[in-house]
């Protein structure tokens, strides 16, 4: 079954371009391995399109944190089609800047930050030992118009799980997520200036798109 998945997600990226053509889409995204994301000209939500795993992973998580101050942070997810192979998301207009001049491969001032608000999600591994980290980056990250900061790929929160037990279903996930003790943790992230802001209860960080100290690590 798993390869059979795998096989269908691959013809999907063959076909990536003609399926946009075909109903008139526009293709936001093919970075990533197992998802393509179209987007109608105009729309306010885009289709996240690949292995269901992933998809059901990431609506589970949101409808889960959707009510709570760490569900802020994430891109909304509207919907998600039965078998799972299609996720509708609210579009966030704004690709997080890359660094100018000379590329980056890391920025540490970036790192602490990441660490410390991943740290923040890592209560879900109660539920979900096997869990393989928020994985959140520059690349997972898009900016609202009112300079606030989304994640918008997280669903390895939970994919593992929908990949290692085919019979877990999306409301089981949201359900065991719920039992949990949510961390008390007032969050806030944001980006003007190319200075991305990350405030909690305990921490502030200011850490600038183009980062001056580090050398690129090739």
């Amino acid at each position: 079954m798993q390869n059979l998945i795998q096989d269908e997600v691959q013809e999907l990226w063959e076909h990536s371009e003609e399926i946009a053509r075909k109903f008139k889409l526009q293709i936001v995204e093919t970075v990533g391995t197992t998802r393509i994301v179209l987007k109608k000209k105009g729309s306010r939500t885009v289709i996240k399109v690949g292995y269901p795993p992933h998809n059901r992973a990431e609506y589970a998580a949101y409808k889960a944190l959707e009510c709570s101050v760490l569900g802020d942070l994430l891109a909304p997810c509207l919907g998600v089609s039965k078998e799972g192979y299609a996720l509708e998301m609210q579009f966030i207009p704004r690709a997080f800047p890359q660094a100018r001049g000379e590329y980056y491969w890391f920025n540490p001032e970036f790192a602490r930050m990441r660490d410390r608000l991943e740290s923040h999600f890592s209560f879900i591994k109660r539920y979900n030992k096997y869990a393989w980290g928020a994985d959140f980056h520059e690349e997972n990250m898009r900016v609202m118009r009112n300079g606030d900061v989304k994640i918008i790929d997280y669903s390895n929160l939970l994919a593992d799980m929908f990949s290692r037990i085919s019979k877990t279903t999306v409301r089981e996930a949201i359900k065991g997520i719920l039992k949990l003790n949510f961390p008390k943790i007032d969050v806030k992230l944001s980006m003007r200036n190319r200075i991305i802001s990350y405030r909690d209860n305990d921490v502030s960080y200011d850490v600038p798109v183009d980062p001056q100290r580090s050398e690129a690590i090739i």
